[in-house]
């Protein structure tokens, strides 16, 4: 699987999640340049790509992000982070279904962060080992979840 093939699973994973309408690629902090973002948000940002001669797996790995906003007071914070560790950890999963599994343990680190809103999420650095032969699975977006790919 390809690198492209990979991203449009785990964005086509995390479309279908209830708690997600809005996918943001490349980089969280593009939620800065959309006034009208579709909370719940799932963003991903790639991190160091690994392989070797002797293997026969790429090992991919990404940030993956879930963020939503914080009412005034910011009482929701910790429901917003509970949503978002159950959230991330059932994309892991699906993907793992799919046959792009996690290399190593992952944990979460929730946040609170100043967006265009004031927001508070969860992420997780993650690792795919994905064999460099397989085909890439057929994923339905679901078509109500918004994509951002900013500029």
């Amino acid at each position: 699987m390809t690198l492209s093939e990979v991203i449009k699973v785990i964005e086509g994973v995390a479309s279908n999640q209830p708690s997600i309408n809005m996918v943001v690629q490349h980089n969280a902090f593009k939620l800065n340049d959309v006034p009208d973002a579709k909370y719940g948000a799932f963003a991903w940002v790639q991190g160091q790509h690994t392989a070797s001669v002797e293997s026969s797996f790429i090992t991919y790995s990404f940030f993956l992000y879930y963020i939503d906003r914080l009412t005034h007071d910011k009482s929701n914070l910790i429901e917003v982070q509970s949503v978002g560790v159950m959230t991330l950890d059932n994309i892991i999963k699906s993907l793992e279904d799919l046959g792009i599994y996690t290399s190593t343990p992952y944990s979460f680190q929730p946040f609170s962060q100043r967006f265009l809103d004031e927001c508070g999420g969860v992420y997780v650095n993650v690792s795919f080992d994905v064999p460099i032969s397989s085909s890439c699975p057929e994923i339905i977006n679901d078509p109500n979840v918004a994509v951002y790919e900013g500029e």
